[in-house]
């Protein structure tokens, strides 16, 4: 994208829909574009309890790979304490879905992961398991997604567990009802926060006139199958996980004119 000097999202009001702990990085990245950031905490995440992670956490110590599936996976695991007191060198080696979970996973645990997959691709052809080799995939309640979806091919080597949930998030209502203004783009990063958003906007009075010609911006093919779902056009699509570049899809999308009105609304 051509640097003019202005910076491309100039008095837009964007609309994150996130986990309120994971705001701050997206919130800075629209005030660079030159954006109004507006905080719409859609989902938070919760552990399992202990005697429900006993099971994965077996599996991790017998594994030669341990599979994040994002960066809330490895939150989860950063409370055991066997990764507490983990030395980098000790087994198993970790493997991450996106650079964004590599750098939590060195921030948490000071861990580099050995290897670092595509979300938007099948793991089972970036991940190649040697006979001898094991791998355990740690993911949240809702499914291992889909690009871990055809891991099953190595049969009893590779086993998945969840870790933790994901549940909608009441401040969202809260926060839609103190805005209560049109938004000019809604962000959504997973499908999660698709299904949540669309949950709290249907319970929301005018909910049809706050998405009118709102764009929607979509990270990752789970975000947009979500979005699909629920019923809304996705104006912006973006492979990957980098969230400055869905907004450089926003800010070339906006030059081309805002979408019609009667394809933002709610089902």
């Amino acid at each position: 994208m051509a640097d003019t000097g202005v910076p491309g999202l100039v008095g837009k009001r964007i609309g994150i829909t996130r986990a309120r702990n994971q705001m701050r990085g997206a919130m800075q990245a629209v005030v660079e574009f030159g954006g109004i950031p507006i905080a719409l905490p859609a989902i938070e995440f919760q552990t399992l309890p202990e005697d429900t992670l006993r099971q994965a956490q077996e599996a991790v110590r017998s594994s030669t790979w341990v599979v994040l599936s994002s960066v809330n996976a490895v939150r989860a695991i950063a409370l055991w304490p066997e990764f507490k007191w983990r030395r980098p060198e000790q087994s198993p080696r970790f493997a991450v879905m996106g650079p964004v979970t590599g750098r939590e996973l060195h921030n948490s645990l000071g861990i580099e992961p050995a290897s670092i997959c595509h979300p938007d691709r099948r793991l089972a052809s970036q991940l190649c398991l040697a006979p001898t080799e094991t791998a355990t995939v740690l993911h949240s309640t809702a499914g291992p997604g889909p690009a871990l979806s055809q891991l099953g091919a190595n049969g009893d080597r590779v086993r998945a567990f969840p870790v933790y949930r994901t549940c909608c998030a009441d401040g969202l209502r809260v926060a839609l009802a103190r805005f209560g203004s049109p938004l000019d783009a809604v962000t959504f990063t997973s499908g999660s926060c698709v299904r949540c958003f669309a949950l709290g906007v249907s319970d929301q009075p005018g909910s049809h006139s706050l998405l009118r010609n709102t764009l929607v911006a979509c990270m990752g093919a789970t975000s947009r199958e979500a979005a699909t779902a629920a019923g809304l056009r996705v104006d912006v699509y973006v492979e990957g996980m980098s969230f400055h570049r869905l907004l450089e899809g926003l800010v070339l999308r906006f030059r081309k004119g805002s979408p019609e009105p009667s394809d933002r609304e709610m089902p």
